[in-house]
This record gives structure tokens, sequence and C-alpha cells, in this order.
């Protein structure tokens, strides 16, 4: 499993995964997932001038990203969020991202990092293995509009 204490950008000397912007933190999830495209829905809503940037898992430089880290992205059994060069996984990427956000959200994910690994990947997980089944999955990947499309990684 991959630890906080990577190194940072360790991906920038893997000749595999394209060069990139990654000044803004990033945000990869399941463009496929209705539960997974509404957070980022949910996200942009609340932050529409934030630096966050998204991808979806189905893109090739995601794809790369998570091949890097040793992670299956046909699998996806796990959101990343990559922020200053470092991937933050299960519960610590949701509050990871929860950070990214303005208040109370962002107070809420420094809430949710005091809850032990043990416990919160125990939750993610659970909903992972269940989120298409729960909330269903979509044909396509998520579209951006025109006004969120600054928002998202742009394809080499």
């Amino acid at each position: 499993m991959i630890m906080e204490s990577a190194k940072h950008y360790s991906y920038r000397e893997d000749a595999s995964v394209p060069t990139s912007d990654d000044a803004s933190p990033l945000i990869i999830f399941d463009g496929e997932c209705v539960l997974c495209s509404s957070g980022v829905q949910f996200m942009m809503k609340r932050d529409p001038q934030g630096e966050t940037k998204f991808a979806v898992i189905q893109d090739a430089l995601p794809r790369a990203i998570y091949h890097h880290y040793g992670l299956n992205a046909d699998a996806f059994d796990t959101f990343m969020v990559l922020s200053d060069g470092i991937p933050f996984l299960r519960w610590r990427g949701v509050c990871k991202a929860a950070r990214l956000m303005p208040a109370p959200w962002k107070w809420l994910g420094a809430a949710g990092g005091l809850v032990p690994d043990f416990i919160g990947n125990a939750i993610y997980d659970f909903v992972q293995r269940n989120r298409i089944g729960w909330f269903g999955a979509h044909d396509e990947c998520l579209v951006p509009d025109a006004e969120a499309r600054n928002r998202f990684l742009a394809q080499p």
C-alpha cells in the first residue's frame, strides 16, 4: 500500500506517466460511477473557483499514475487525491478531498483525519464495494459542462 511518506512527485521520473500540469491538487475518480461523479459535482458546486483539478480513471494519464503506484485502474478500488505530488487513498483520500474545499467541509476533513485508518478504511471499503449496486453506473463517463471544463485535467 502506498504511504503518505512516498517520495514527492515520484511519477515525474516514470517515463510511462505523461507529463502534465501538476501544480494543483488532482482528484482521480471513476467517471462511470454515479456516486463518484456526484461527489465531484458536489465539490465543484460548493467550491466553483477552487484550484482542485479532476480526472476520470478511464483516461490515459490517471491510468498511468495508478500503474506507477502499483494500483489496478481496472479494478478501481480506491479514488486518489494527488496533492503536492503525494497520493492519498481510501479514507485518507476522502479526508484530503474535503480539506481542499472551503469551510465547513475542510473542517470535516480535518475531523475525519482523527479517525484511525483501520476504521476509516473499513467504512471506505464497504461503500466502495457497494457503490455501483447502491447508486448505479453511467454508460459513459461524466462530461463536464463548459463552465466546469477548466477544472478537469486536459489530456496530453
